[in-house]
């Protein structure tokens, strides 16, 4: 339990400074040379509208109950293509699509039965921004609501399928660099409470670009 309570109150903690940061006393343009960790024209407390684009290589872990994880893949390899805008020097929005890898599983317990699993989504997350002195890296905080569909086929000495999907809460954090000042590479751990038929929760960390207009 450590590592998810951990995890949300880096989230709360940022997204509250996001919602009562009090407005700071304008300064000089930095230099290319400094260039604010938030990107070019980010270095006051002001609202603004800066989209984004980006994508991210995922890899997620799945916790079953029931003891259905002996006959379903509980690791899965996949990406997600997002959207997103900072609105102040401390928050923003993100909406995304995600999709894994089919997880498969042959031949279980020696039963002939084959097994093939499948997630993918949207989410929609607020992200509060917390960047460091004097360098081109922030600290991020998410909190949001994520829509999942899984699928499940069995072949072999056993054949059907089923499919189901979830609206369920999503949090986590992480840290962006910035590149230059339009391009950031990003590190995020997720955590998704999914808790729907034999599915617990779910750990999805993920890395990639944005490019920021």
């Amino acid at each position: 339990m450590k590592p998810l309570l951990t995890t949300a109150i880096i989230a709360a903690s940022l997204l509250t400074s996001a919602a009562y940061a009090a407005p700071a006393k304008s300064t000089p343009a930095a230099s290319s040379d400094s260039m604010s960790s938030a990107g070019s024209s980010m270095g006051d407390n002001g609202f603004f509208f800066k989209p984004y684009v980006g994508a991210d290589y995922q890899y997620s872990r799945y916790s079953y109950k029931n003891g259905v994880d002996q006959f379903f893949s509980d690791s899965f390899s996949g990406g997600d293509v997002h959207i997103g805008a900072r609105v102040h020097k401390y928050l923003g929005f993100e909406a995304s699509y995600f999709d894994t890898a089919k997880g498969n599983k042959t031949n279980i317990q020696g039963s002939g039965i084959n097994t093939s699993t499948k997630f993918q989504g949207e989410s929609l997350d607020a992200m509060g921004y917390l960047p460091l002195a004097s360098s081109k890296a922030e600290l991020i905080g998410l909190v949001g609501v994520n829509h999942t569909k899984g699928s499940i086929s069995a072949t072999g000495a056993l054949n059907g399928s089923s499919a189901g999907n979830k609206t369920f809460a999503e949090f986590g954090g992480g840290a962006q660099y910035w590149i230059t000042d339009n391009l950031n590479a990003r590190l995020l751990e997720r955590y998704e409470d999914i808790s729907h038929d034999d599915v617990n929760s779910a750990w999805v960390t993920s890395v990639g670009l944005n490019w920021q207009f």
